[in-house]
């Protein structure tokens, strides 16, 4: 392979293995797989029904629901829209122009009448000419009019020029609109008709009515429109109730352009809109990302475990959406809200339950909302009942495993999930009035089985991601709290001493732990097993030793600090060994930091001859300090009872008194710098262990 081809493939190798990579992998995985899912299931299922086929089956309503009657809204705003007048503007000159177009036209014939006989013809002739329309009822050719007109004096050419001035005014002075003119000059002519005139004169005054009358009125298209627009959006839109259970096509009939229009508004049919559709799902999908991503940066992104919580989050929630996806496709009835009761089992709690017990509480309510919402939309009817019952299911299994002492704890759960479940359904359906006893009695079955089926996923599941993500949850750390572990049983049989400090240690500091903010189980079990190194050489620990002597009496100080250090590490390897979650070997790794064996560098001290220099580096932990809250509480717990053990006379003040001067000195050598421990927690641990001392 060429060297740039083998760089480029090694980093990609690189790439792909960091936490960038690995969030950017699983959040196109989560999009792609749950954008599938959300098309799939809100998907209609009649594709290809048209207008005029022939049903191949019934299509029955799963819900009730309002339509729009689309057609006949159509036409009531098509028969709204015709109806409206048009709107025109009065033309104020149209009257003016009217008469002096008459005006005009006998000044013409006045002029021409005062030329010379031989003149005159064809002047006229040309007169009757210029006339743009001739009308439909003259009778007299155009050569008589002007052989008529020629004998005329000047007198009687005004007075038929002075009344037909009066008739067009009077004409105009009504409203006239482009498609009535033909009406209004054929009105005209009859009046002319009616008067006592020689038909020539009554055919000329025709020529000209008809070319002096005009419309008066001009369309406003921009108004008209607005008029239309206004009549249709005064017409409500037409609606029609499909009730549950309804026909809408029969088998055998063919589908009317109306039941086309219904399907689609119900979603059993893909319309138009449906690569709105597929967008919408699309940012859905992301929206309910991005929150979930700004969620845990917000409030997770310093956390050791934040890119597992992410992938566990996706995992957890792309399992739990295909059983849903699932379940809605389960008919249980021919009655669609029977059906539509199946949705109720959609087990959001299995979900809540694994990611409080996994990882966090609160993590787990904000995914039970997310999950919640999903729900929601996948459901093509009362949506919000379906969400709402969900949530409440998953918000009561947080709160039932957010602190379990006992594997028996998780069926619990389960019963108080049902429980929970079969409440929120029926307060659903008294909020819809579907108050029938048969509807009822389903929903608290469903309601139940609800319950039950999201503790079994969640206790079938619970291993499984335990191993995939290394995680180390409530369930294990109960595991290996149990005494009858083959390890705690080895520190009881072969270290005793050490195994009865360890259960002190862990009273001690579970006890204190809630108080400061620590997870009081993990605390427990990590104080059980921080001593297990002890077992390698129990009778070299003061605990174990009882009254056969004790061994370091005899060796040089240094090798006694050698065989004490090295209980951290025995304890590391045996851990190992037996596969305890590194969460575990957090507790013997740190529980004493990088702390001074003392007592045993301060006898070397005292034995050292005048030309030996002891160095105390020989003398320290290996380390590493605590680095968390858990970790450091079992440090000073651990001290704390070794030391108090020892007090000859256990009073309060004497307690105190040791308390504080351990705490103070794990403090001033720096051991606590690497935890979260503040100084409010301090003072809290203080008390708390005074007040667990002082009982026992």
């Amino acid at each position: 392979m060429p060297d740039f081809l083998k760089n480029m493939v090694d980093g990609l190798k690189k790439g792909l293995n960091g936490t960038n990579s690995k969030l950017f992998i699983g959040a196109v995985l989560f999009f792609t797989l749950s954008f599938i899912i959300m098309i799939k299931g809100t998907s209609p299922g009649y594709m290809a029904l048209k207008v005029d086929e022939v049903a191949p089956n019934n299509i029955q309503s799963n819900t009730t629901t309002i339509v729009y009657d689309e057609i006949q809204t159509a036409e009531l705003r098509k028969q709204a829209a015709e109806g409206v007048q048009k709107v025109y503007n009065r033309d104020h000159a149209a009257i003016e122009n009217s008469a002096s177009f008459v005006n005009l036209f006998f000044e013409d014939m006045f002029t021409i009448l005062a030329y010379p006989e031989t003149e005159r013809a064809s002047a006229l002739a040309g007169l009757f000419d210029g006339l743009a329309k001739e009308p439909e009822q003259r009778i007299t050719s155009k050569a008589d009019l002007v052989q008529y007109w020629q004998g005329q004096t000047i007198e009687e050419v005004q007075q038929v020029r002075d009344l037909l001035v009066g008739l067009v005014q009077g004409i105009m002075e009504d409203t006239i609109a482009e498609e009535k003119l033909l009406s209004v000059n054929e009105q005209a002519a009859l009046q002319i008709n009616y008067l006592n005139f020689p038909q020539p004169e009554l055919d000329t005054m025709q020529y000209i009515l008809v070319n002096a009358t005009r419309p008066n009125l001009i369309f406003n298209q921009e108004a008209t429109d607005e008029e239309i627009r206004k009549a249709v959006e005064a017409i409500p839109e037409v609606t029609k109730t499909v009730k549950a259970g309804e026909i809408i096509v029969r088998e055998g009939e063919r589908v009317t352009p109306e039941q086309i229009s219904i399907l689609e508004q119900m979603g059993y049919l893909r319309s138009n809109n449906f690569p709105y559709t597929i967008v919408g799902l699309g940012l859905f999908v992301l929206l309910i990302m991005w929150l979930g991503f700004k969620y845990m940066q917000r409030y997770y992104k310093d956390s050791e475990t934040y890119e597992r919580s992410i992938l566990l989050m996706e995992l957890v929630f792309l399992f739990i959406l295909i059983l849903i996806f699932f379940i809605f496709m389960v008919k249980i009835s021919d009655q669609p809200r029977m059906n539509d009761l199946v949705r109720f089992i959609a087990p959001v709690a299995a979900g809540t339950m694994l990611i409080t017990i996994l990882l966090d509480y609160r993590l787990a309510l904000f995914w039970c909302f997310l999950m919640s919402v999903f729900v929601g939309v996948l459901s093509d009817s009362n949506q919000l009942y379906y969400a709402i019952v969900s949530f409440v299911g998953g918000t009561i299994g947080v709160f039932k495993v957010h602190h379990i002492s006992q594997t028996s704890d998780l069926a619990k759960a389960g019963l108080y999930v049902a429980l929970g479940n079969v409440i929120a359904i029926i307060i659903v359906l008294m909020i819809s009035g579907n108050l029938e006893l048969t509807v009822i009695a389903v929903g608290v079955v469903i309601g139940a089985i609800n319950g039950i089926l999201s503790a079994v996923l969640m206790i079938g599941t619970l291993p499984f991601l335990e191993t995939v993500f290394g995680i180390t949850s409530m369930m294990k750390l109960l595991e290996l709290s149990n005494p009858n572990h083959y390890i705690l049983r080895r520190l009881l049989m072969e270290a005793p001493g050490t195994y009865h400090h360890s259960l002190m240690v862990g009273n001690l500091a579970e006890a204190t732990a809630g108080a400061v903010g620590a997870n009081a189980m993990l605390v427990r079990a990590g104080a059980y097993y921080h001593d297990i190194g002890k077992l390698r050489r129990p009778e070299y620990f003061i605990e174990n030793q009882n009254n056969f002597g004790n061994p370091h009496e005899n060796m040089a100080p240094v090798l006694s600090s050698l065989i004490v250090i090295s209980h951290v590490r025995d304890g590391v390897e045996m851990a190992k060994e037996a596969k305890l979650p590194q969460s575990i070997i957090d507790f013997i790794e740190q529980h004493h930091g990088t702390s001074l064996v003392k007592f045993f560098y301060n006898k070397a001290l005292q034995n050292q001859e005048e030309q030996m220099i002891i160095s105390e580096e020989g003398f320290h932990y290996e380390g590493p300090k605590p680095k968390k809250k858990e970790t450091a509480l079992v440090m000073l717990a651990d001290a704390v009872e070794a030391s108090v053990r020892s007090l000859p006379e256990p009073s309060s003040e004497a307690i105190k008194k040791m308390v504080k001067s351990i705490v103070n000195d794990k403090l001033q050598d720096g051991q606590l710098s690497d935890s979260d421990l503040t100084f409010k927690d301090l003072d809290i641990i203080i008390e708390s262990f005074c007040h667990v001392l002082e009982g026992i």
